[in-house]
């Protein structure tokens, strides 16, 4: 076995590892990042195919991280940002076998037929005045009954959750999935009030970070645009299709057994490792060297989820498709979708002319089975739903199919905990470092802002201990 040494190993190319490895790379360290497929991206891919752009995981972003817009301003050159349309602003929700537009004024929620009348009035009295959180963890559906009451809870709630996290509002915790909102669920009585101060309160705050994109974005080539240029930028830093064997600590440094196709398996030492594979695959690599962590990431639970792209002719479908789609609350159960987009509605480049591109989703903690069922199934189900609901007249003329098995990670109550359990074990092994979306965030935004601060903390260490830079980089494969 051939051993060689860097300052720095990453494992994992999602976009967690990604962005920690490009912000190590920028302090001036010596970093090799190691992925096991051909691509890079992890869920964060897209595809260009017949004239579609194909997003195979997530389908935009609200830019609210400054790491975030950092990365994409850096990356700027090589990737362009696209906002959404203005019809994109129009969201619905199904429920009884209809789609309803989801009120966003209070001559919307009178009319609306989404709520029935003692729901508008208890959502209406929640805003104005309602019991703040107490001292005890509580669930989204705990938080949302307080505040608005059960129909708001189980009608609305429940499917803008489900389109976040695929998840059950009644296990998710509300500190852990939304941690910016429960300050302020701790603290307001009047959640009405405190959004019409929040113009004063900015004006009061001058550290406030003014954003550059607003709104809804995407990329010109897809978001996977972004992971593909990051991946670019590490170069020979990057070694795809290697596989981890294992992992030692030894002697103050991190010993990285890889496979790289049918070549011998190889060994690189590092004095820091950074591990940004998803939380199955981390606990297999840590059960030598951090047991106790390896024992909890087993306990993460995730969400499976089906993700198809079904391409139609504009002719083939009678409703207009304005909007960004619609979401499906739990108490549905005859409705075997949980949410739709409708994406060349929300960004018009993603299907050529005269054509639409519709984003299905099945599965997560509804149908956990949905990404084991066949191809020829998962379409069916998909058309047969739509068919009268879009008044679609024709078969799609293209069908693309992702599938993710435990893919999105369920923050139950006590995951905060749990979470701090896991970084007490990595702690003692110096230069062992986590990332991962099953941390602090599931969305993009998330995943870079841990990222960016894992590095800082690399970079603190290395100036801590010293560095172990290597002049010349070996050759990974």
């Amino acid at each position: 076995m051939i051993e060689t040494t860097r300052d720095v190993i990453v494992i994992g190319g999602g976009i967690s590892g990604l962005a920690a490895a490009w912000y190590v790379k920028r302090r001036g360290l010596d970093v090799c990042l190691f992925e096991a497929e051909d691509g890079v991206g992890g869920c964060t891919r897209t595809a260009a195919r017949d004239g579609f752009l194909l997003e195979k995981g997530p389908f935009n972003v609200i830019v609210r991280d400054p790491a975030f817009e950092e990365i994409l301003a850096e990356f700027s050159g090589k990737v362009k940002v696209v906002s959404a349309s203005r019809a994109a602003r129009a969201r619905f929700i199904y429920r009884k076998g209809r789609l309803w537009k989801v009120p966003t004024n209070p001559v919307a929620l009178a009319a609306t037929g989404l709520l029935g009348f003692s729901g508008k009035l208890r959502l209406l009295a929640g805003l104005l005045r309602s019991k703040p959180a107490g001292e005890k963890e509580e669930t989204i559906e705990q938080v949302a009954v307080r505040r608005f009451g059960r129909e708001v809870a189980d009608t609305l709630v429940s499917a803008v959750v489900a389109g976040i996290f695929a998840g059950d509002i009644k296990r998710l915790s509300l500190p852990a999935c939304f941690p910016g909102v429960a300050p302020i669920d701790r603290e307001v009585r009047s959640l009405l009030a405190y959004g019409l101060g929040a113009p004063i309160r900015a004006k009061r705050n001058p550290n406030k970070h003014k954003r550059r994109w607003r709104g809804l974005v995407s990329l010109e080539g897809g978001l996977g645009a972004l992971t593909a240029a990051i991946g670019d930028e590490l170069g020979d830093d990057l070694a795809r299709a290697c596989r981890i064997e294992s992992i030692r600590s030894d002697d103050g440094e991190f010993e990285v057994t890889y496979e790289h196709h049918t070549d011998p398996p190889r060994r690189l030492r590092s004095r820091q490792l950074v591990i940004a594979s998803p939380a199955s695959e981390a606990a297999r690599l840590l059960v030598l060297m951090a047991p106790d962590a390896a024992a909890l990431l087993k306990t993460v639970a995730s969400a499976s989820l089906a993700v198809l792209n079904l391409g139609f002719k504009s002719a083939d479908i009678g409703h207009p498709l304005e909007g960004f789609g619609f979401l499906v609350p739990d108490g549905e159960p005859g409705f075997p979708l949980m949410g739709v987009l409708w994406a060349d509605s929300i960004f018009p480049h993603h299907a050529p002319a005269d054509h639409r591109l519709i984003r299905v989703f099945i599965g997560g903690s509804r149908d956990p089975d949905a990404v084991s069922r066949s191809d020829s199934d998962l379409v069916n189900t998909a058309v047969d739903s739509l068919r009268g609901l879009l008044d679609i007249s024709g078969a799609p003329v293209l069908v693309d199919f992702c599938r993710y098995r435990a893919a999105v990670p369920q923050y139950y109550l006590g995951h905060r905990e749990m979470v701090g359990r896991i970084r007490e074990s990595v702690a003692a092994q110096p230069g062992l470092h986590l990332v991962g979306n099953y941390l602090e965030g599931v969305s993009l935004n998330d995943c870079v802002r841990l990222a960016k601060r894992v590095a800082g903390e690399v970079g603190a260490f290395s100036q801590e201990r010293g560095t172990l830079t290597v002049t010349e980089a070996p050759t990974l494969r």
